[in-house]
């Protein structure tokens, strides 16, 4: 069998993030043999979607790369540094790789590493041509021509023991799980985001009462809007978090918003402040699509928080957003702040918000290849998870963190029967 070691794949699938895949005469016919013998498996709902895991072995270090270029470039000092880099980025004797495939009408996807391998059409032939990239993307699909068949042979030998290995064996590295926040907390100490400890214990009861007025509090909100009366709700919101120190006093609401918004305000600092009407225009004249003026703190695109402003039954609502771990002690600040000056207003992920700052809400742990950010769809809905992160590396912190969580069951590798 062709051997292929993971440093090498590594080196393919890195490739492919830099260059489309061309797939030559020879390999499309290994691609259309892959996914025939890959057809037994059964398939997902969308797609014909069909899964499984595949180990590579780490081989030896030569293959990682070459000391001497290592060192000339100045990445390590000596063989021992040397060997410690590869023991990081290889820390076991094998990598584990998911390999999945597709279908939809004749198009065929095959990914592997969460990469798209290649793309091809059962019924079109390629060319005979020269392919720039074939000696790279050639080599992965030779050996995946060998490395399928072998692996649905293990399947249909026993599916029992097939599943067993890899819900053994496959690193928690590559799952989807879920820690209490207080667990995490209590092993990371203070080296991670505490809001619980920014906060302090009144201001976290604080809270919790003006969470619960909120949810109580019939949905009345302004028969008119200005201009001016959103940015001195805003101001409530950035001197609660003291944004401005001494100079606060001198500074207009305006100003503060300026200062702490987005800046894409669709013109809203230009219109005449005190008129409801000249508001009621703005806000109807399609000027905000595209347009970020509820974007109060400006940050990135799930770490920011946002007052809104919309209009139901004839009453103007505010919305507070902002459930980020690290932007919700602000948001803490400011629904304490709004609550207590009598500020009718709504509040997005309020339980949530509440649960994260007390340390009894889950934080979802996502495999390594995913960001951690939008994974909402990856967890039950009833576990109510809106913060995520990866299990990371640090020898002496993961072993801790693995132990505490809850490692949701993988999907079993079925045969279709």
């Amino acid at each position: 069998m062709k051997i292929l070691f993971a440093p090498q794949i590594d080196n393919v699938l890195e490739s492919i993030g830099y260059n489309h895949p061309e797939i030559n005469r020879d390999s499309y016919h290994k691609l259309l043999g892959i996914y025939s013998v890959f057809g037994c498996i059964q398939p997902g709902e969308n797609d014909e979607y069909r899964s499984t895991w595949m180990e590579a072995e780490r081989g030896p270090i030569e293959v990682f790369g070459d000391y001497k270029e290592y060192k000339s470039e100045g990445e390590v000092k000596n063989k021992k540094e040397f060997r410690e880099l590869w023991e990081m980025y290889y820390p076991s004797a094998t990598k584990w790789y998911q390999f999945q495939t597709a279908r939809f009408k004749d198009e065929l996807y095959f990914y592997f590493g969460d990469k798209p391998v290649a793309t091809i059409h059962m019924k079109e032939e390629p060319e005979e041509k020269e392919y720039f990239n074939y000696e790279w993307i050639g080599e992965l699909i030779d050996w995946l021509y060998e490395k399928v068949p072998a692996e649905i042979e293990r399947l249909k030998a026993n599916p029992e023991s097939y599943n067993e290995y890899i819900r053994r064996t496959l690193p928690y590295a590559k799952r989807t799980g879920r820690i209490l926040r207080s667990d995490f907390n209590e092993i990371m100490g203070e080296e991670t985001f505490r809001p619980d400890l920014k906060l302090g214990s009144e201001m976290v009861e604080k809270l919790k009462k003006a969470v619960k007025a909120i949810k109580t509090r019939n949905r009345k909100g302004y028969e008119t809007m200005t201009a001016d009366l959103f940015f001195r709700i805003c101001e409530m919101g950035y001197d609660a978090n003291n944004y401005f120190k001494e100079k606060a006093s001198a500074m207009s609401p305006l100003e503060k918003y300026l200062a702490m918004a987005d800046g894409r305000d669709a013109g809203l600092r230009h219109i005449e402040s005190e008129s409801a009407e000249a508001f009621r225009e703005w806000f109807t004249s399609g000027r905000t699509a595209g347009a970020h003026p509820w974007e109060i703190c400006r940050g990135g695109n799930s770490t920011h928080i946002s007052l809104f402003i919309s209009n139901h039954e004839g009453q103007w609502i505010f919305r507070l957003a902002g459930s980020s771990i690290v932007r919700v002690e602000e948001t803490a600040r400011m629904v304490v702040a709004l609550h207590e000056n009598n500020i009718p207003f709504e509040l997005t992920d309020d339980e949530e918000i509440v649960r994260m700052v007390t340390g009894t809400d889950y934080i979802g742990i996502v495999p390594e290849n995913i960001t951690p950010r939008y994974c909402h769809s990856l967890f039950p809905k009833e576990d109510r998870i809106i913060d995520f992160m990866n299990l990371g590396w640090e020898k002496e912190i993961v072993p801790k963190i693995i132990e505490k969580t809850f490692w949701y069951p993988l999907d079993e590798i079925k045969l279709i029967e």
